[in-house]
């Protein structure tokens, strides 16, 4: 891809819709992203700053129909917040932290290399470069420190409020570790980027 063209994709980038659910770019990652963007050799494509999801599975004759998020956070999970949400009969429920990821497109392979080396070296280990079409190049900054457990089955609770209230702590320090790799991150990009 020419300086040229990675520029026209930037541009188009950056001027289209943001295409999440949100509908923005979450808080805690929003000074790393203008900063990325800021910079002429790089463009955020995608991104997440962790977050932790309450959300229950319906289904219709066995198949999938979709799902409804009951409660969200890209924060610690307020407990009581979080318990009152917990209600079986919405469908099968599923408590999950995903921590932060980020895709980052850049002009050149070794623009990339140094992204990719800012992220493992700050513990996103499952971070990887990909090669597309026309020589897209992005990087993309990801943990596989997931958290993901079902809570209930067909309108019956499976697990206990004691349970439910460990699982919140078990998820809030999967943010709290999330969120010091990220700042790492954060420090490393912009040592790089200066």
């Amino acid at each position: 891809m020419t300086p040229l063209e990675f520029r026209n994709q930037k541009r188009q980038i950056l001027s289209g819709a943001d295409l999440s659910q949100k509908g923005s770019i979450d808080k805690p990652i929003e000074d790393l992203i203008n900063l990325i963007n800021s910079k002429d050799d790089f463009v955020t494509t995608s991104s997440c700053s962790g977050r932790v999801i309450l959300y229950c599975e319906s289904a219709v004759e066995g198949r999938k129909k979709g799902c409804k998020w009951l409660y969200t956070t890209h924060d610690l999970v307020n407990v009581e917040e979080f318990l009152s949400k917990v209600d079986s009969t919405e469908g099968d429920l599923v408590l999950k932290f995903e921590p932060m990821i980020l895709h980052i497109q850049c002009i050149s392979l070794e623009k990339a290399k140094s992204v990719h080396v800012c992220a493992v070296q700050s513990g996103f280990r499952n971070s990887g470069i990909s090669v597309g079409k026309h020589h897209k190049i992005i990087v993309a900054v990801r943990s596989c420190m997931g958290l993901e457990v079902p809570l209930s089955s067909d309108g019956r609770l499976m697990v206990s409020d004691e349970y439910l209230k460990f699982l919140a702590g078990v998820a809030n320090n999967k943010m709290i570790e999330n969120q010091e790799r990220t700042e790492r991150f954060s420090t490393s990009m912009k040592l790089l980027l200066q």
